[in-house]
């Protein structure tokens, strides 16, 4: 056999010790070859977040321009673009070092911060000098996770917002290092700032002290139900026979301001309350705080289990759009008050009044005026500080995320320049008059981002979408993801039960090819089955699943017309957002995509653990003294790890995809319940998501490496995607470069990322890509350097280069991440999932994909290899490599041409099949199942397969009860029901409720295959448990329940009956068999 060591042809760069390509990495470009035309970036939109993503210095405005990964400088007095200077992918904040010779911008999906010089006497002036970062050479994986807000307590020393992390970083800005973390027990830290001696840090979800009303003792107020009976004694999904709410509990811990003393870093106070979603912060002279945020009121309609509440009590106000105010003596903050920029919703509002979203803030330097924006509304007002009044606000483009603010000598405002983050546009505002702020000028910035994709997303994050105009879809799902709290909206009653569950909001994140969505498996469903408000029936379809569009849009439909509605009783009727809004804002949310990997290594290669990860979660699970295992990956199934008609409660499966950003689980939350000592002590330490997580588990140390599987598992990017580099006299010798540029070349030369370099080399300006080995000139003069000339002209202080690795062309909104799983519907829970084992010389595996261009790549390990991908039918490919790598378990991953990568899927390769731990060769339960998916996709060829490998034919399946025989006649593939009876299957066997094949085919009404059973001894008198002959169960007289299972039917098999014609047959069925019988 063929193996990946001689067959890749690689070898191993010792020092980095990872697979390259030395062609690719030392080899000279042939003479004889055309210089290769440069390679087109693309810019996917990853929604990621902002704080003060514009800045003011002089008379230059520093401007984060996130879709194009620039930050662009202006003129202040003409709005004349400067310089547009390439930084990391997705810039979302910038700070200026007090002395003005830098600017700060923090690269959130590159994990960065590019440092710029703002020197005007440089010869580096307005260039990307150096990168700040903080890479595990180990684990080749970052330890800087998501940046978002920069603070400088002084020229040698800076402070960094990991958000993901939930940690400051201290950085030492002579070396660019980490010197050390501040830990935040609390979630998301994104905002911060630094004034008179004092670090001000603002985590963005800071919860709102609310829960499931869950405890001991029950109270009626409080505790309506006993937690522990309910989610620790039992499992209990749907909470039949308690009550729930959702209440506000006063030791739920809500740290919403950190501060820290500049000089020690020590914490010096914790302030409480502040509100629920905490986006801007600025601090006067004096140090009193200003947060500009949405307070929830999901537990003024908590009350779901004992006062039946629903939408109504909400009266379309789900959030108080607040800026809230903490003043401080000497180091003790003050109870906080409250400026609501809305009437209270006891009052109607008007759209004049709203302001929804309250964002960016920044205070006049005489500390007399608040300069804010509403991001749903997008609008810019002012407040006045003492009396906590709106004085004046003005219209500005879509979503305004940022104020860079001037003030005059007397520290009044008198002019700020307004970041419209999603219109990416920046409005010039007059302030010269406070009450009446006017747009003087707009400028439009350069954006790639796709045009449905953006109008959708504008359409997203208006609050125009709500009745009473003071919320949008964004607030609930921020950036696409999810505020972490429980909500009762109109959720269908559970079966069984007699109330409205509350319900956590979900990710939006990734929905594609996920449908149904939420919970409770109902919204955009086009395939039917239990739900959670019909466990034991089966419920049609409610959307044509021919279409993507279709599912996502009755959901958009159904929440305008429920949630964004006044109560309960809005028409939805197309009056909240247009026909437009909706399908541009349905296509928006199939295209939202979860952030590249948090810990996949530079190398794309997935570490030990993840592997074990994803083995323990798909393979082996836990047996807990079970005969059979309990695997995760049974119900959380690739692609995606989600599955819709859990038997027992018709809830769906959600994904585990980027559970290191959720801390809120399960349905109600029913862990996150504060009487639980392992919780409470989760929550005290700002509830880290892997400790949370790990509850799913049982806190077994066994299983722990699936947290490798969630931080490593592909999201669409190659976990080289993103990095940068430096190359400068100081970084030309570090072991980072000489590690991470050799893999960098690797995955430019394998065509996973785009390798683009902007340069300076003896004072020349030019743009390079990696491409055949060499960097090239991507200017007409396509000059080309290898990466040891660079070096050596860094190394003379000649060259000076920011290295990043950029995406290709297609993106994601027109070419989907391409989807893998085992041979079985996406949806649907049917078992455990058989991945290919290669083995006896066989190097081809079949296996279901979605999105998979004909210009494909194919991963393995991590790396390319040599193959071919073949379409078959339906939704099945097959892969076959050239050459195997050694025996053992490995992955396999789609890249489509210059577009995103798959999941990871699993495979095998040995020398026999039954080595292989699982294999369907050693349980002959998952080899009925195998067959069992065959016979329903009616693929002859692999019920071949399966019988050769021993799967017993005459088997009763564990689930439906049928022997192979009788599923092949349900489903009417009489071309394996011949194969079958070749296999000496027994025509006479019942099923599990007394039915033969006979019986299935008759009542079916399958006139071909009643024939061939027949001729092959098949016997008309078998009765079943009801004592029914086949004859019998096509005799009796039509009803309406009759015709209701047949349709039933006609939605689970695959030739389905002719329900207008089924009269006539089931009377010609009749007479097939009585003449038999005759005989």
């Amino acid at each position: 056999m063929k193996r990946l060591l001689a067959g890749f042809t690689l070898i191993v760069f010792s020092f980095l010790g990872v697979w390259l390509l030395p062609a690719r990495d030392q080899k000279n470009v042939s003479d004889d070859r055309p210089t290769p035309s440069p390679a087109e970036v693309g810019h996917p939109s990853f929604l990621s977040p902002h704080f003060k993503p514009i800045v003011v210095h002089q008379d230059r405005l520093f401007v984060a321009n996130t879709p194009a990964d620039t930050v662009d400088v202006f003129e202040t007095s003409t709005n004349d673009l400067l310089a547009r200077i390439p930084v990391g992918i997705d810039p979302v904040s910038i700070a200026i070092r007090p002395d003005g010779l830098e600017v700060w911008v923090s690269n959130h999906i590159s994990d960065s911060i590019s440092v710029i010089d703002t020197n005007r006497k440089s010869s580096t002036h307005l260039r990307v000098i150096d990168t700040v970062q903080d890479i595990d050479l180990e684990k080749r994986a970052t330890n800087f996770d998501e940046p978002v807000g920069i603070a400088f307590a002084s020229n040698q020393k800076a402070y960094v917002a990991l958000s993901s992390e939930n940690k400051i970083a201290v950085i030492d800005v002579a070396s660019r290092k980490v010197s050390k973390h501040l830990n935040i027990p609390a979630q998301d830290p994104r905002a911060i700032s630094v004034r008179n001696g004092k670090l001000y840090v603002l985590p963005f979800e800071s919860n709102n002290k609310t829960q499931l009303s869950g405890g001991y003792k029950i109270d009626g107020d409080l505790v309506t139900f006993n937690a522990h009976e309910h989610s620790i004694a039992n499992n209990n999904v749907l909470s039949l026979g308690h009550v729930l709410d959702i209440v506000k509990h006063p030791n739920v811990p809500d740290k919403d301001l950190f501060v820290f003393d500049t000089e020690t870093d020590k914490l010096i106070e914790t302030v409480d309350t502040l509100g629920t979603l905490l986006y801007g912060l600025t601090i006067d002279s004096k140090g009193s705080v200003f947060v500009a945020q949405t307070d929830a009121r999901n537990h003024i309609n908590g009350r779901s289990g004992t006062k039946k509440h629903g939408l109504a009590q909400l009266q379309n106000r789900a959030f108080l759009n607040q800026i809230t105010r903490v003043d401080f003596q000497k180091n003790a903050a003050k109870k906080p008050s409250f400026i609501n920029l809305e009437p209270l919703p006891s009052v109607k509002i008007t759209p004049q009044d709203a302001f929804a979203t309250p964002f960016a803030i920044e205070i006049s330097s005489n500390d007399q005026t608040l300069i804010a924006t509403a991001a749903g509304s997008d609008k810019v007002f002012t407040v006045d500080t003492s009396s906590g009044k709106v004085m004046g606000h003005v219209k500005v483009g879509s979503v305004p995320r940022g104020i860079a603010l001037r003030s005059n000598d007397k520290g009044a405002p008198v002019q700020a320049w307004i970041l419209n983050a999603v219109e990416n546009s920046i409005s010039h505002i007059n302030l010269s008059d406070p009450g009446k702020p006017v747009v003087t000028s707009t400028i439009k910035l350069d954006d790639p981002t796709p045009a449905p994709f953006k109008r959708g997303r504008i359409a997203f994050n208006n609050a125009s979408a709500s009745s009473t105009k003071t919320f949008s879809c964004a607030s609930c799902h921020p950036d696409g993801h999810t505020d972490q709290l429980l909500w009762v909206l109109k959720t269908p009653i559970v079966s069984g039960g007699s109330q409205i569950q509350p319900r956590s909001t979900m990710p939006l994140r990734g929905l594609r090819d996920t449908a149904p969505f939420h919970w409770d498996g109902i919204p955009g469903d086009p395939y039917g089955g239990n739900n959670s408000a019909n466990v034991r029936g089966h419920s049609p379809p409610n959307v044509d699943g021919s279409s993507p569009d279709n599912a996502i849009r009755n959901v958009v439909d159904g929440a305008l017309k429920s949630t964004m509605a006044l109560g309960d009783s809005a028409t939805g009727n197309g009056d909240l957002l247009d026909r437009n809004e909706r399908y541009y804002m349905s296509r928006f949310l199939l295209a939202i995509p979860y952030p590249p990997a948090q810990k996949r290594a530079f190398t794309n290669v997935l570490s030990k653990r993840a592997v074990d990860g994803f083995e323990l979660f798909h393979i082996k699970g836990n047996h807990e003294g079970k005969p059979q295992p309990n695997v995760c990956g049974d119900c959380h199934r690739m692609p995606f790890l989600v599955s819709t008609n859990t038997p027992g409660s018709g809830m769906d499966a959600p994904t585990w995809r980027g559970a290191y950003d959720r801390f809120l689980i399960l349905p109600q939350g029913r862990l996150n319940i504060i009487d639980f000592d392992f919780y409470r002590n989760i929550a005290e330490k700002g509830i880290p998501e892997k400790d949370l997580w790990r509850l799913s588990w049982r806190s077994k140390p066994r299983f722990d490496p699936i947290w490798e599987m969630v931080l490593e598992g592909s999201t669409g990017y190659s976990g080289t995607f993103a990095r940068q580099l430096t190359l400068n006299r100081k970084t030309a010798n570090q072991r980072l470069t000489l590690e991470l540029l050799p893999a960098l070349e690797a995955s430019a030369a394998e065509e996973a990322i785009v390798l683009q370099v902007e340069a300076l080399l003896d004072g020349k300006d030019m743009t390079l890509q990696f491409q055949r080995g060499h960097y090239i000139q991507v200017d007409k003069n396509r000059q080309s350097f290898t990466r040891e000339q660079l070096i050596g002209y860094a190394k003379e202080g000649k060259f000076l280069g920011s290295f990043t690795a950029r995406h290709g062309a297609q993106s994601g909104f027109f070419i989907p991440q391409p989807a893998l799983w085992t041979l079985s519907s996406i949806q649907e829970q049917s078992g455990r999932q058989q991945f290919p084992i290669l083995a006896g010389g066989n190097q081809t595996m079949t296996m279901n994909a979605r999105h998979v261009t004909e210009d494909a790549h194919v991963i393995v390990d991590g790396r390319r290899v040599q193959a071919t991908v073949k379409k078959g039918t339906a939704e099945t490919i097959a892969i076959t490599i050239d050459s195997l790598p050694p025996n053992g378990l490995h992955f396999l991953q789609i890249q489509n041409s210059q577009g995103l990568f798959s999941n990871d899927f699993i495979f095998h390769v040995a020398d026999k099949e039954e080595d292989v731990e699982g294999s369907p060769r050693n349980d002959p339960d998952q080899l009925r199942n195998l067959l069992e998916r065959s016979i329903a996709s009616g693929s002859v060829a692999r019920v071949k397969r399966h019988l050769k490998i021993g799967a017993r034919v005459n088997r009763l399946h564990q689930e439906n009860g049928m022997t192979p025989l009788a599923s092949a006649a349900l489903h009417g593939h009489l071309e394996i029901i011949e194969l079958l009876l070749e296999h000496k299957a027994d025509v006479k066997k019942s099923n599990r409720d007394g039915n033969t094949a006979l019986h299935n085919a008759a009542f079916m009404c399958r006139s071909e295959i009643v024939s061939a059973l027949l001729k092959n001894g098949a016997s008309t008198t078998i009765r079943n448990h009801r004592r029914e002959s086949s004859i019998d169960v096509v005799s009796g007289d039509w009803s309406k329940s009759l015709g209701d299972l047949y349709r039933y039917l006609n939605t689970v098999v695959a030739h389905k009956t002719n329900l207008e014609k089924l009269h006539e047959q089931r009377k010609d069925m009749v007479m097939q068999l009585r003449k038999h019988a005759l005989k």
